[in-house]
Formats: C-alpha cells, sequence, structure tokens
C-alpha cells in the first residue's frame, strides 16, 4: 500500500514538474513587406526572450544587400507563472541596394536562430509625381470575385510635405463584412523627391452576389508649415482629396460546387495529429486528435466543424470526448488566414482493430477557379489487451512484449505498468473534473448581463428585419445564434436551422437561397423572419437550453 502511494506521489510530482517547465526562448525576425519597389522602405523586427539582447545581434550580413536607414528597440516585460518574461524588440528601417530577389539573412544568438527570409525588389517604378504634392487613392486586387470571396481594398496616401490634422473618411460598403488590417508605413524616393507613404488595408468579404461598389472615399488634412508662430505649429492650406469609386462584380455560387458549406478560398488545408499513435493503444490507453482546417482568404467563421466520425455515427467500442472549438483568424501578407481546430479524446475499453472514415471537404480554388478537395485519409486504430493471458499466443490482438531477445517481460510487470498508467488517468480526471466544477460554480457574468445581451442582439435582427434587408438580417441572426447557442457556436444558418427546426427553419434557409442566387435584386420580407425568431426565443426555456447543452446534436 505505501509503494503505491509513494508511485502516485511520484506520478503527481512528475506531472507537475512537467506542467511547470518554461518555455523554449525564441527569436524571430519577421518584415511588414516582402515586395518593394527601388527607392521604397521596408521595416525589420528581430523579437527575442529569455535574456537575448536583439540590438547587440551582428547585422553585417544585412547591410550586403540593404541600407539600413534607422533603428530602435524596445523593452517589455511580464509574469508568466509567476516569473518575470523579458521580451526585447528591434526594428530596422531598410531600403534596398539593388533589384531581382534579395535576402534577409538568418540571425543568430543564444544557440538559437531565425528563419531568412525572401524580398522581391522590383525597378523603380515612374509615378506622376511631380506637380502633385499629395496624392490619395484606393484600390482593390481584384474586381470580379466569388460572394463571400476575400477582396483586398488598399487606400493609399502619398506626401511629400509635412501634414497635419490627417483624417480618412470611414469605409462603409452595403452587403459587405469588413475586417481592418494592419496599416503600413514607409518611404518612396520618385522625381527627385522623398515621399511619405501610408496604407490603410481592409479585407471585404461581399454577401450577395451581383454589382458591388466601393464609394469614394475622401481624405483631408492641412500643410505643416516650417517653423512655428507664437500660437503653435504654422498651418498651410488645406488639402481635401476624394478616391475614385470602385465596381467590383459579385458572382453566386457554382451550381457545380456539390458542399453544404461554401468555402471560396486562395488555399485550403485539412490536417490531423495525434498525441500518441493510434495504432500503437492499449487497453485503458488514451489518445488526442487534433483536427485542424486552415484557409486562406476566408474568416475563421466561414469555416465548417470537422469531426474524427463526420456523419457516421458512433463506432462501437470507441470513445471520442470532444474539446472545447478553436475559431480564430490572422493576418497573412495576402489578407486573412481562417482556422478552425478542434481535438478529440480517444478511449478504448476493449481490445481491436477499427477505422476510421475518411473526411473530404469541398471547397473552391479562387485562384485557379476550380473546384478542389481537401481529404485526410482513413485511419486504423489498433488496441491491445495487456492483461491477456500468456498462452493468448494465436491472439490477433494480444501479444507478449519483448525487451531483449529471449527475454520477455512478466505478466505482474505489466499489469503494474497499467495500473500506474489507470492511476495517471485518474489523476488527471479529477483535475479536469475540479476545473469544470469551478468553472460552473463561478460563471463569467451573472444572469441579467446574459439575458441582456441576448436582448440586444435580437433587437439587431428586429432592425434588419424592418428595413427588410436580408444581408443584414443574415448576419444579425449569426451574432444571435452565437449569444443563444453558446455551446456549439453555430456559424452558418443552416446550423442554426438544424437547432430551431419548424418553420423558422425554414425562413433561415430561405435567406440563404435568396441571397446565393442569380437575382442581383432579391426581394425580401423581414417581418416573419422576426416573429417565428420573437416567438422562438420566448418559447424556449431554461431547463430545454440545458438539455440542449447536456444533449447536443450533430
Amino acid at each position: 500500500m505505501y509503494a503505491g502511494k509513494s508511485r502516485g506521489l511520484w506520478l503527481w510530482s512528475a506531472l507537475c514538474l512537467l506542467l511547470s517547465m518554461p518555455t523554449t526562448a525564441r527569436i524571430t525576425a519577421e518584415v511588414d513587406r516582402t515586395n518593394i519597389a527601388m527607392g521604397e522602405t521596408l521595416r525589420l523586427t528581430l523579437t527575442a526572450d529569455a535574456g537575448e539582447r536583439p540590438d547587440q545581434i551582428s547585422l553585417d550580413q544585412l547591410e550586403i544587400d540593404f541600407e539600413i536607414l534607422q533603428r530602435s528597440s524596445s523593452t517589455s516585460a511580464r509574469l508568466i507563472g509567476g516569473e518575470q518574461n523579458i521580451t526585447r524588440t528591434l526594428e530596422i528601417e531598410l531600403s534596398p541596394l539593388r533589384e531581382g530577389v534579395l535576402t534577409i539573412p538568418a540571425f543568430n544568438t543564444g544557440g538559437r536562430r531565425t528563419t531568412p527570409t525572401a524580398v522581391k525588389v522590383s525597378p523603380e517604378p515612374e509615378y506622376a509625381l511631380a506637380e502633385e504634392l499629395v496624392t490619395f487613392d484606393a484600390t482593390v486586387d481584384n474586381t470580379e470575385v466569388y460572394v463571400q470571396a476575400q477582396v483586398i481594398l488598399t487606400i493609399t496616401l502619398q506626401q511629400a510635405i509635412n501634414l497635419d490634422n490627417r483624417a480618412v473618411s470611414d469605409v462603409d460598403i452595403p452587403d459587405t463584412y469588413q475586417e481592418a488590417l494592419e496599416q503600413k508605413s514607409f518611404q518612396r524616393r520618385s522625381g527627385g523627391r522623398l515621399w511619405q507613404v501610408t496604407e490603410l488595408r481592409y479585407a471585404l468579404f461581399p454577401q450577395k452576389s451581383g454589382d458591388l461598389l466601393v464609394p469614394a472615399i475622401a481624405f483631408s488634412g492641412r500643410e505643416l508649415l516650417p517653423g512655428r508662430s507664437l500660437l503653435g505649429a504654422r498651418l498651410g492650406r488645406r488639402i481635401a482629396i476624394k478616391s475614385d469609386p470602385i465596381n467590383i462584380r459579385v458572382k453566386p455560387v457554382p451550381a457545380t460546387f456539390p458542399g453544404d458549406v461554401w468555402l471560396p478560398a486562395q488555399q485550403l488545408s485539412l490536417t490531423s495529429r495525434w498525441s500518441a499513435a493510434p495504432e500503437q493503444l492499449s487497453t485503458g490507453d488514451s489518445t488526442t486528435r487534433t483536427l485542424e482546417i486552415t484557409a486562406q482568404g476566408l474568416q475563421g467563421s466561414q469555416l465548417p466543424p470537422v469531426t474524427s466520425l463526420g456523419g457516421t455515427g458512433g463506432i462501437k467500442g470507441l470513445r471520442f470526448y470532444p474539446d472545447k472549438e478553436t475559431i480564430e483568424q490572422r493576418e497573412i501578407p495576402l489578407g486573412l488566414e481562417g482556422y478552425r481546430l478542434q481535438s478529440e479524446a480517444l478511449v478504448s475499453s476493449e481490445a481491436g482493430n477499427w477505422t476510421l472514415p475518411e473526411r473530404t471537404i469541398p471547397w473552391w480554388n479562387t485562384k485557379t477557379d476550380t473546384l478542389e478537395f481537401a481529404r485526410l485519409p482513413e485511419e486504423r486504430i489498433r488496441v491491445t489487451d495487456l492483461l491477456a493471458p500468456k498462452d493468448s499466443a494465436n491472439s490477433d490482438i494480444a501479444t507478449t512484449p519483448v525487451l531483449t531477445e529471449g527475454t520477455t517481460v512478466s505478466g505482474r510487470l505489466w499489469q503494474i505498468s497499467a495500473a500506474t498508467g489507470w492511476l495517471l488517468a485518474a489523476i488527471l480526471g479529477a483535475l479536469l473534473w475540479l476545473r469544470r466544477r469551478d468553472t460552473n460554480a463561478n460563471p463569467p457574468h451573472d444572469q441579467a448581463d446574459i439575458d441582456a445581451q441576448k436582448t440586444q442582439h435580437l433587437m439587431s435582427v428586429r432592425k434588419a428585419c424592418s428595413t427588410n434587408d436580408p444581408v443584414a438580417a443574415r448576419l444579425a441572426v449569426l451574432t444571435w445564434g452565437h449569444k443563444r447557442f453558446d455551446d456549439s457556436s453555430p456559424n452558418t444558418l443552416n446550423e442554426i436551422a438544424a437547432r430551431v427546426g419548424g418553420d423558422l427553419a425554414e425562413e433561415l434557409r430561405a435567406i440563404d437561397t435568396l441571397l446565393f442566387s442569380k437575382d442581383s435584386n432579391p426581394s425580401w420580407q423581414g417581418a416573419k423572419l422576426f416573429k417565428l425568431l420573437k416567438n422562438y426565443d420566448a418559447g424556449t426555456t431554461s431547463k430545454e437550453v440545458t438539455e440542449l447543452r447536456l444533449y447536443p446534436t450533430n
């Protein structure tokens, strides 16, 4: 008994030590632009932690292809696990010395090495900027896209003089979801002048097929004159410029697309990884499978859910315990990249062999304008019974483990090993149970706040329905669904329709049918949708919501 208690304490100590190990120190090198022209500048950022000093790294190799114009360093500190973590950053403004594909070299410090980066430098363009001292325009990367596909809007301000009180009008484009991207600033030499260039970028996602108009965007500012007056800075003439409107043709979903969720992306991948090899499990073991969809040119909320079983139902002898999903997006040079991650714990209480089905997701490649499929091949799962009798040598499942040639491990040792595994699983299970109990005992918001938020989202639906705007209604219903069904976080109207059922489900599906039709001017009346949604919201009791959370349906 004492030995068993000591073993449990040893396992607990080992687990705590593993969880408390510090993260690996890192150093990274990032540039804000990888395509520039001669006469322009780019910004290189070196970031390091664990006591490393990027400002002391040798930049000799960098100066072979680039001129260093300016550098600045900063330091930040924060507490992680009770220990202070210091991060140091060095920002360097660079100008290329020649045309072609140049390389930001790898930097070494503390035994770590950054990844080299290629920068394409094109010839210096001829800008018609000789007479104008300030220019302002707006461009898009594509004037013909599919509905819900990404369009990058770039607003560019170029100034050869100092400006004060610079202001750009709001970007408000009807029937479009928009996401602001990182602002970029750099210098450009042209016409014998040095220009300061500022780029404001937006990722646009049209929600309706037909013609989409990006309206004129206005800029205003005041020229800042040299010297100072008694009242402060000397201000010169007021400058006001408007960009030209831009027309974008938004194409409907192709009739040949076979999927339930429309996915127009520049690139899409479906990957899987296991915490332990699924074909080398023993009874009582567990492994975690992580499934991830990554798509360039889509938001995370546009990606469909994915599980190991799909729509095949359960598999006898196997149990999957899904963890909470992660749905996010990150900015990349080409705009947004969405990803959806689902982790599932797999446990088998019996020995055997199983096959998980192949998973396939159709998507539309917007670069080649073709249908493609992201696939995960079928996976084999093999679980052996370590406690099987020794004389079961002819069994297809039970095996006798071998340490060295002619030497076998006794059944007693394997029993101890299995018991140890179960003990560790019990400890982890208890920790998870305590964590869940504490979470349930301390909800993040009181019920009054939650009810107020739900009412606010319902009023947003009413506003959209009162104006008979199907696009605004679709976005409002999705927001309402996220708050109403926070256990499953539905991301499409089809998912919400599957939860609510009845006439309301039919009305929700009708909105998608209407918006994605070839009719560029669909007519829709919102009174019916709001009435059905309001009745549903009022008729669903707290008890019913609890049951839905305990017994989710797919």
